[in-house]
């Protein structure tokens, strides 16, 4: 809200954010991952999420 974004474009990208992690917390529950992996994982999936939330609103993010 500080850089002049609405409410649901930081709604959206708050989501991206956290929903690689939340996908998988059910591999680190069924020990098919560790902590380690969860971070990296979780991290590296979340480049491409705020990505597509970047994509699906460019007026908001280009500043053109």
């Amino acid at each position: 809200k500080f850089r002049g974004h609405r409410w649901r474009p930081i709604a959206e990208m708050g989501a991206a954010m956290y929903l690689p992690f939340l996908a998988l917390f059910v591999p680190l529950a069924l020990k098919v991952i560790d902590a380690g992996a969860l971070m990296l994982w979780g991290h590296l999936l979340m480049l491409p999420a705020m990505a597509v939330a970047m994509l699906l609103r460019p007026r908001e993010y280009a500043h053109c």
